[in-house]
């Protein structure tokens, strides 16, 4: 049988490396394996100042789903985003070894890259408790207030009522905070260094990781730590001041912008924003979802939070609207267009993308109404940039096309008319993989590379991502650059038969291990 099979499997090989060369190379970027990790999920990729290339990853080892889950973070720099790709371990909890799935893990999860004209790069991911997931949060900030000074709440005993905590965290006094009696603002014998690793008396409190004989040290993210934070999602910024090659120390900053009537407030993963308001201050943005008061998916909307000093302080922008069409608002990403009118790009409850405009730098925004040329799919994360194409303002998006599931990815070009509105004028067809008959794609992240060409991740098949450069022309049509024929591309037969093979191919490997 087993040779039978591998005969089936040495045609099947035979009659791709027949066909390769009308096929493009999507790899370049992440392979599976990469840092050990073979699913990564939630692309972010970012151009900076000096036209290198930042990008970031879930790694989500040996599983795809979302948090509660052992999941960690994965930056990448290229100094052009092209070739040449150096990848590191940022956001790491040490709870659970490596690759093991386990929902009592703490998790790291969804990544929003930007960076300032001073060449600071802020990066923010959720980061969850042990246990803790998008519909697992409990309502409240986690934080409470003393002296006018919001500080963040720590238990001995169950981590999911407040009225039960017992602790906060003070003041960092060099690299070490103390762990503060709430009752009577006393010090405890307990402190947190800026990992937010616990310490007594001055010595490191371990724990034996689950999964492995290894020790690690406590943390107030995991389950067997003595001191906890409260069970909801925090904010968690690190800045970087060299290029992505080494990163701050974390800040949590859910305490300035979430309401206490809230469950879930999440980063709205791709990248976010920086602009310039009319006064000359410089603004960064990142756009947050949260799933209402009574913390369900159905009750999603988005907000901005924005820091008008360089990041040292933020504020929460208002609610946006929904109609009845479009039902609520999730994921979302920011352009400019023109007088300076921001517009945020959404999926939401409808068939087609929803936007909303902004005319004070993303504070407040107008009510969502759909774009009925941006045909899609309600419950995917789409990817939109600003660009300048030709001498004329311009909108390229990348999403699933497909009404009904997460397929059919296409890149869409737009000219931006004198009224903000866009004349959308090309459509370009991405390769999804993983089965023959669900051209798959999923999460995306568009980037304007120093050149002019344009980098895309995205999801072209479960738990993997995949790298496409492409150009675009005056009248915005795009040719892909990466790839070895772009006639593969409009080749529905070939794509069909080249996705069969992988799938039987990937079908006899995990059966049989070949």
């Amino acid at each position: 049988m087993k040779k039978t099979l591998s005969i089936i499997l040495t045609v099947l090989m035979l009659f791709s490396l027949s066909t390769v060369a009308f096929a493009a190379d999507y790899d370049q970027f992440l392979d599976r394996g990469t840092l050990g990790c073979n699913e990564y999920r939630i692309p972010s990729l970012y151009t900076l100042n000096d036209g290198s290339v930042i990008a970031a990853a879930d790694m989500r080892y040996d599983h795809g789903t979302d948090s509660p889950n052992n999941i960690d973070i994965m930056v990448a720099f290229s100094p052009d985003g092209y070739t040449n790709w150096e990848y590191n371990v940022v956001n790491h909890f040490d709870d659970y070894a490596d690759g093991i799935t386990d929902v009592s893990s703490a998790s790291f999860i969804d990544t929003a890259i930007t960076q300032n004209k001073d060449g600071r790069i802020f990066m923010i991911v959720d980061a969850q408790p042990a246990g803790c997931g998008y519909l697992k949060c409990k309502q409240g900030t986690g934080y409470t207030t003393i002296d006018g000074v919001k500080r963040m709440l720590l238990t001995k005993g169950s981590n999911t009522n407040l009225s039960s905590f017992e602790y906060y965290i003070g003041d960092f006094e060099g690299d070490f905070a103390p762990v503060i009696n709430l009752a009577d603002g006393t010090p405890t014998t307990y402190s947190v260094d800026k990992e937010f690793d616990l310490y007594q008396n001055g010595k490191a409190l371990t724990m034996k990781q689950r999964g492995s004989d290894k020790t690690v040290t406590q943390n107030i993210f995991y389950a067997d730590a003595v001191l906890r934070c409260f069970k909801t999602t925090y904010l968690w910024l690190r800045t970087s001041d060299d290029g992505g090659k080494t990163w701050s120390a974390p800040e949590i900053i859910t305490g300035q912008v979430k309401n206490d009537n809230e469950y879930f407030l999440g980063i709205c993963p791709g990248k976010g924003f920086v602009t310039t308001l009319e006064d000359g201050t410089e603004r960064i943005i990142f756009m947050v979802y949260d799933n209402g008061v009574l913390g369900w998916n159905e009750f999603e909307n988005v907000s901005t939070i924005y820091s008008d000093d360089g990041g040292v302080t933020w504020q929460r922008g208002a609610e946006t609207v929904c109609g009845i069409q479009v039902g609520k608002v999730s994921e979302s990403q920011m352009v400019e267009l023109n007088n300076g009118v921001l517009r945020l790009y959404a999926h939401n409850k409808g068939n087609y993308i929803a936007y909303a405009d902004s005319t004070d730098g993303g504070h407040s925004w107008t009510d969502f109404v759909l774009d009925l040329s941006l045909s899609a799919h309600g419950n995917c994360m789409c990817s939109f940039i600003g660009t300048e194409i030709g001498g004329q303002k311009a909108v390229i998006g990348s999403f699933a096309s497909n009404n009904s599931q997460r397929a059919d990815g296409v890149i869409r070009v737009g000219f931006v008319n004198p009224d903000n509105s866009v004349n959308w004028v090309s459509t370009y067809n991405l390769p999804g993989r993983d089965i023959p008959w669900k051209n798959f794609f999923a999460y995306s992240c568009i980037t304007e590379l120093s050149d002019g060409n344009y980098g895309i991740l995205f999801e072209d098949e479960v738990s993997h991502i995949s790298y496409l450069i492409f150009s675009v022309d005056a009248n915005g049509n795009i040719t892909e650059v990466n790839g070895e024929e772009l006639e593969s591309n409009q080749s529905a037969p070939l794509n069909f038969w080249q996705k069969l093979i992988n799938f039987f191919k990937n079908l006899f490997a995990k059966l049989f291990n070949f």
